[in-house]
């Protein structure tokens, strides 16, 4: 598997700060639906997608979302 293959399958941490659980995901729609799902955390994919853009992360009742490849330059 070559890094752009690598890019485009593990894109979004979720880190639980509370018992260091992670999960890596590929899409911000993954992320949403997971927060909903295992957290109780109602965030849009849009809002992800742009909070994440715009604050390399997102802290809500102590969970942790963050861009795998936010501080990495990609050719």
């Amino acid at each position: 598997m070559d890094i752009d293959e690598i890019n485009k399958k593990y894109k979004f941490l979720i880190l639980n700060t509370m018992t260091g659980e992670c999960e890596i995901l590929s899409s911000d729609r993954l992320v949403s639906r997971k927060l909903k799902e295992k957290y109780q955390i109602e965030l849009s994919h849009m809002y992800i997608k742009r909070h994440i853009e715009d604050e390399r992360y997102i802290l809500k009742d102590n969970i942790l979302i963050k861009s795998i490849w936010d501080d990495l330059i990609m050719e």
